[in-house]
């Protein structure tokens, strides 16, 4: 029994061995291979978390050979065995199969990868670290990891696909001059473009897909406090969200410097006198 109980502790520490040895070949082949970085790290991850159930697996049933549990050269040990694995993966079935076909499809489609930046089922958002057979693990704005198994997963915003729109919408008084108010967006725009000029994204020939440019007015009616403008760009993913704030400040910049006001919610309030006005007759 003790012999039994030295060899399970043995071929555990093998097992764990052999997995940090995978994990590190896997790291050096990766950094060696011409894919691209995100893919590199995905295929990583992936091959990480196969080699982990598999060598879970065989640990378990070479445990339970030690303790004459399971004889893998014994038909009937076999099936024994085999019969209480199945019971035991009949309860657990459906939801994993449902989490290993699903992380399949969201692999092979490319629907994420490591690194990206995603938004998973509108409420989880952050960069994907892992992406493992059965589950995703993100970090989020606080550091916090988050892990999603792969079978709930129903929708993927993926903010890292090369290229991305930047949309930022300003409302203004009714009372200020339209004409005003667009060369202000085409100042900020002049400026965000030459900000930008290395990363707005581009064509074969090198010319900006989508530079940034005043899309116009996109609404006069939905609110009280004053019309709605666009401006529009279009960078390579890796720099949306410095775009977006940056657009976001130019704006506050150029306006204040124009003395172009920027609409906000006023209240009016009116005061009643009751004391009636008596006069003489």
């Amino acid at each position: 029994m003790i012999g039994s109980f030295l060899r399970s502790i043995a071929i555990i520490a093998a097992s764990y061995s052999i997995l940090k040895l995978i994990q590190y070949s896997l790291n050096k082949i990766c950094k060696i291979t011409k894919f691209d970085v995100r893919y590199e790290n995905t295929l990583c991850s992936v091959l990480s978390s196969i080699s982990y159930y598999i060598i879970f697996l065989t640990s378990t049933v070479l445990i339970l050979r030690e303790f004459q549990i399971v004889d893998i050269t014994k038909f009937g040990t076999l099936v024994t065995g085999a019969s209480i694995v199945g019971i035991l993966a009949g309860v657990a079935s459906q939801s994993i199969l449902k989490d290993i076909f699903n992380g399949f499809f969201v692999l092979f489609e490319k629907q994420m990868q490591v690194g990206d930046f995603v938004i998973i089922n509108e409420t989880f958002r952050g960069t994907i670290e892992e992406i493992g057979v059965r589950s995703t693990s993100l970090r989020d704005w606080d550091l916090k990891r988050i892990t999603i198994p792969n079978g709930s997963i129903s929708s993927i915003r993926n903010f890292s696909k090369e290229r991305m729109r930047v949309v930022v919408h300003v409302r203004v008084p009714y009372e200020e001059d339209p004409m005003k108010v667009l060369e202000s967006l085409e100042e900020v725009c002049n400026i965000m473009n030459e900000q930008y000029k290395n990363y707005l994204f581009k064509l074969p020939s090198g010319k900006p897909k989508g530079p940034f440019n005043v899309y116009g007015v996109t609404d006069i009616e939905d609110s009280p406090v004053g019309a709605k403008y666009t401006i529009t760009g279009i960078v390579y993913s890796y720099k949306y969200f410095n775009a977006l704030r940056d657009t976001k400040l130019q704006i506050l910049i150029v306006f204040r410097n124009n003395k172009v006001r920027i609409a906000y919610p006023t209240h009016i309030n009116i005061l009643h006198n009751d004391n009636e006005y008596r006069g003489d007759f």
